[in-house]
Parts: structure tokens; sequence; C-alpha cells
């Protein structure tokens, strides 16, 4: 199923638990959102919609180190002299060169998670440390792996239980975990737009449902 239909579906799952829970407009706004955000974040295993949208695009970093190997290159060339010189043409062409091969979105991925990780570390944060590396673990998982299962949905829900613990926004937990499950639900091959389904059970059974 497409980003744009689980950003639907989870917003709605956001709805329908600030509806049940006769909230205030703020917090029903703050729900939906958490829902949205929530139904897409299977997918963080693939570049969908909230990967792309929370890292930054990996053409930035092949830029940086572009632009750091032809500043060494032209370094090299003014400065240095003999086998020195050499060396430092050789890493600059590398690093000019082989980013474009190896750094993937993916890569980008893991960065951004690493990179909540220290922020959350720092202020002393637990939920955005468990969401960095929720966000870390996906940067190395194929798609519909373990986020696509009960082990990612049980993951993220513990996520939930600790942001409504520490941010106090009632119905958080209960919209994030619906539309966490919601997206596994729509992505099952009972449905007709689905050529796959997902392993709710793996790792310990691999049977698509």
């Amino acid at each position: 199923m497409k980003g744009s239909a689980h950003l639907v579906i989870g917003g709605a799952s956001g709805l329908g638990t600030a509806v049940y829970l006769h909230t205030d407009p703020l917090t029903t706004a703050a729900l939906v959102g958490i829902g949205a955000i929530a139904g897409l974040a299977p997918d963080l295993d693939v570049n969908g919609k909230l990967s792309n949208r929370i890292t930054i695009s990996k053409k930035w970093l092949i830029l940086f180190f572009a632009a750091a190997g032809l500043l060494l290159v032209g370094y090299s060339y003014i400065s240095l002299e003999g086998f020195v010189q050499s060396a430092g043409f050789a890493v600059g062409l590398c690093l000019t060169v082989l980013p474009r091969l190896f750094i993937k979105q993916r890569t980008m991925l893991f960065i951004t998670g690493a990179a909540l990780a220290a922020a959350a570390w720092y202020t002393d944060v637990f939920w955005l440390l468990l969401l960095s590396v929720f966000i870390i673990a996906s940067s190395f998982l194929s798609h519909r792996s373990l986020t696509h299962s009960l082990i990612g949905a049980a993951c993220f829900a513990g996520i939930a239980w600790e942001f409504q613990q520490s941010t106090h926004l009632d119905g958080s937990f209960a919209a994030a975990s619906i539309a966490y499950l919601s997206h596994l639900v729509a992505d099952m091959k009972v449905w007709p737009a689905n050529k796959r389904g997902i392993r709710w059970f793996q790792p310990l059974f691999n049977k698509e449902f």
C-alpha cells in the first residue's frame, strides 16, 4: 500500500482515539499528527515518505565530501610535493568519487538516528533515545521484516508509552499503537491491492498473512 494511504489511515486512527477520549481541539490535532507519523513508521525500513522526511538528502553529504575532496586536491597541488602530494591527489579524488557509490539514503537514516541518540543522551529524554534506536535498527533491516511484525509493533508501543509518560499527552500511546498496527493490517495480502503480505510472527514463523 502507498505511503499516502498509510498516512491517511494513521491520521484517522489518531482522530478516532481523540473522539473516543473527547479531547480538546489542540490535543485532537496532536493525536492526528502522532497517528499519521506512527502510520508511516513501519516503512522506515525502506525509502518511504517518513524516512525521506526525517533525513537529510544524501546529496548534501555527497556534496560535502566532493567539496572537501576538491579542496584537498587544490591544497595538495599548491602546498605539497612528491609522494605526499600524490597521496593528497588520490585521497581527494576518492572523496569526490566514492561517496556517490557508497552513500545511500539508508546511510542518512542511520546518521539521523545517531544524531537523535546524541540529542537524547544530552537532554536525558528516554523516549527519544528509544526512538533513535528504532530508527538506527530500521536502517539495517530489509523491507517488511521486523518493523512489519508484532515485535516491531511492541517496540513502537513501548516508545509511545514512554512518550506519553514524559509529555503527559493523554491518548498518544493509544493513537500511536493503533496507527502502527493499522499499517500492518493494511499491508496484509488479504487486500487485493497487495501482492505481498507481512509476517506477523517473525522471526519465529515466516508465514505471510
